[in-house]
């Protein structure tokens, strides 16, 4: 069975460039995305790219006309399945002309279809849960976590949905990971690190305030979403140690950011489980084998053979005892070696596509 992928989203910044490339790749697969996916990217040889026109709002009728486009494609260049990638994000363009191929179509937040939760289904028109069902009586429907597994399954019969693991990183980077992580030393100026913008949903002001006392330094792997929040920082805890992107990080400066950290903090807030979205970020950690901090809202994400601290959401002093603990010693808190394995069998980008591909086969 032969894959093609397609994301006509029109924004670079996230997790859209570095999904469907790494699936491209991985696959030796044509993909169907902006040109701008691929800017700056490197290890792109052999890559087979169709560049689609970016939607940043996500109407039906451009995406419907780039799907379509896709399918033909797709069959030209002998693939079997297209799989539609952020279905929760397009669902509004179906039906489409198809050209004969078969799809597949993956649910990023499958709690967020909705449009209960806000976000770009708020303000779109139609009926997204039929849309869904629609789609479920021909197509795989792909999800990434536990709860996306259950909300999905209100909608549509179980044996329909595909539960798989995100892909964060190809097998030879996970084992290359995990080997710097035992042979290097502690890094002489080590610094907590938050991946991603500064949302407040991430639990940014628990953080700043965890760690503004002037401890521990903070690295905060991309800009702050609210800019007021650096006036707060600055006028509460004028001695904190705080530095952030000044804009979009992309993949190869965040594998410096983690690569440095002693540490990686997941503050996320009471509600981040509710849309049923995987946290990337927290599987992208792991596989540097690095100490993890999550708050009980992620710990359902955190795979049983990780080690991590675990505390209260919202918590700000079990937060920040928790961050002594592990700046004390990081060392002591890495990562098993149980979870390389783990790691390369869930959640890296060649199993991700044997296992689509033994998946789809049976639907």
């Amino acid at each position: 069975m032969r894959l093609a992928f397609f994301d006509d989203y029109g924004e670079v910044p996230g997790h859209h460039p570095d999904h469907i490339v790494g699936l491209g790749r991985a696959a030796r697969a044509p993909i169907y995305c902006p040109d701008s996916f691929l800017a700056g990217r490197r290890g792109l040889t052999g890559l087979i790219h169709h560049p689609m026109t970016g939607d940043v709002d996500r109407t039906p009728g451009p995406a419907r006309a780039n799907l379509g486009a896709a399918c033909a494609e797709a069959v030209r260049q002998g693939a079997d399945v297209l799989v539609n990638l952020f279905l929760d994000e397009n669902w509004d363009a179906f039906p489409i002309t198809r050209h004969g191929i078969r799809m597949a179509h993956t649910l990023h937040r499958p709690g967020a279809i909705e449009g209960t939760m806000g976000g770009i289904n708020a303000v779109k028109q139609g009926d997204a849960v039929g849309v869904l069902r629609r789609l479920a009586a021909t197509d795989p429907i792909v999800v990434h976590t536990s709860a996306g597994l259950r909300q999905a399954s209100r909608w549509i019969p179980a044996d329909r949905i595909v539960h798989l693991g995100w892909p964060a990183a190809t097998e030879q980077a996970i084992r290359r990971r995990f080997a710097a992580a035992a042979a290097a030393p502690a890094g002489d100026e080590p610094y907590v690190l938050l991946i991603g913008r500064g949302n407040r949903y991430k639990g940014i002001r628990v953080l700043l305030e965890a760690v503004g006392s002037g401890g521990h330094r903070l690295r905060i792997g991309g800009k702050l979403e609210v800019p007021e929040d650096a006036d707060w920082l600055a006028g509460t805890f004028p001695r904190a140690r705080v530095t952030w992107e000044p804009g979009w990080v992309d993949d190869h400066r965040l594998d410096q950011l983690i690569a440095g950290a002693a540490v990686v903090v997941f503050p996320y807030l009471a509600g981040f489980e509710a849309h049923g979205g995987v946290s990337g970020a927290l599987v992208h950690a792991l596989t540097f084998a690095k100490p993890i901090v999550v708050t009980e809202e992620l710990r359902t994400q955190v795979p049983e053979v990780a080690a991590s601290l675990v505390v209260p959401t919202g918590d700000v002093a079990a937060l920040r005892a928790a961050l002594d603990r592990v700046m004390a010693d990081p060392r002591r808190f890495g990562q098993p070696a149980e979870l390389e394995k783990h790691l390369v069998d869930n959640h890296s980008y060649e199993r991700h596509v044997e296992q689509m591909i033994n998946r789809f086969a049976d639907h």
